[in-house]
């Protein structure tokens, strides 16, 4: 099915792209500042339909005048998840903290989650991700698309940001991402405010990280694993999910996300 082609819709203000058919139905949730772009590459391979949203703020979805917090992102997830009935979901980044806040309202409403480079678990981040976030917003905020994607070409590898196209491939979702505003939260927050709602969510869960990533610490995803009842855990080389070892990362999605 062609970007083109695939079947679209909203709900609540929130817009999603619908992939496949038939059973199980898998709803994926992109990250801060992404859209169903981002998620699209870890769809790939999964079976059965596969419903990719853009948070409200992000991508198609509508605008935000007060900004987001995980129970407004929260909110998106189910509206899209309920609406078509989705049995796994899939979150990237800022998506992986709307699961967790979804999940923990209901620690069953999903037969099998993934966590794919998650950022935040009950803390949060005092580093230097938060001061690359103020910057990438500024730079959304400018309209300066080149400032934008060299922000953005901080996070590869070296190796990878030498590859030839990869810039001009930043640069034009750069581009992208200043025709809106910077999605900005409305207060301070966190995914969980207590951890202990973890050792509720029994269904078989991945968490999918990558080596020497600031944005999302692998040690971060080795503790969300260690907190859930049924983890699997997958640590990929540096830029791995999307660059190095995108191919492994979409097998191993592909695999958890199968039908029992």
């Amino acid at each position: 099915m062609t970007v083109a082609s695939a079947p679209t819709g909203v709900v609540g203000g929130v817009s999603f792209v619908v992939l496949g058919e038939g059973g199980p139905v898998t709803v994926f949730a992109h990250g801060l500042g992404g859209s169903v772009a981002e998620t699209r590459p870890l769809a790939v391979r999964v079976a059965g339909t596969r419903v990719l949203l853009d948070f409200r703020g992000h991508g198609q979805s509508a605008l935000l005048d007060d900004g987001w917090d995980y129970n407004l992102l929260a909110d998106d997830l189910l509206a899209v998840a309920d609406l078509v009935g989705a049995s796994r979901a899939v979150g990237l980044s800022l998506g992986a903290g709307a699961l967790l806040r979804a999940l923990s309202r209901d620690p069953d409403r999903f037969h099998k989650v993934a966590f794919v480079l998650p950022a935040a678990i009950d803390g949060t981040r005092r580093d230097g991700a938060t001061a690359r976030l103020h910057r990438l917003g500024a730079a959304i905020g400018r309209q300066d698309a080149r400032a934008t994607a060299d922000i953005l070409l901080e996070e590869l590898p070296a190796a990878v940001r030498e590859r030839r196209g990869v810039d001009a491939l930043v640069l034009r979702r750069a581009a992208q991402l200043v025709t809106k505003p910077a999605p900005e939260p409305s207060r301070e927050d966190r995914p969980l405010f207590d951890r202990t709602v973890l050792g509720q969510i029994t269904c078989p869960a991945m968490v999918l990280a990558q080596v020497e990533d600031q944005l999302h610490p692998a040690d971060l995803a080795v503790e969300l694993a260690g907190l859930l009842p049924q983890s699997e855990l997958v640590v990929l080389p540096e830029g791995g999910v999307f660059w190095t070892a995108a191919r492994e990362a979409q097998m191993v999605l592909a695999r958890h996300l199968m039908e029992d």
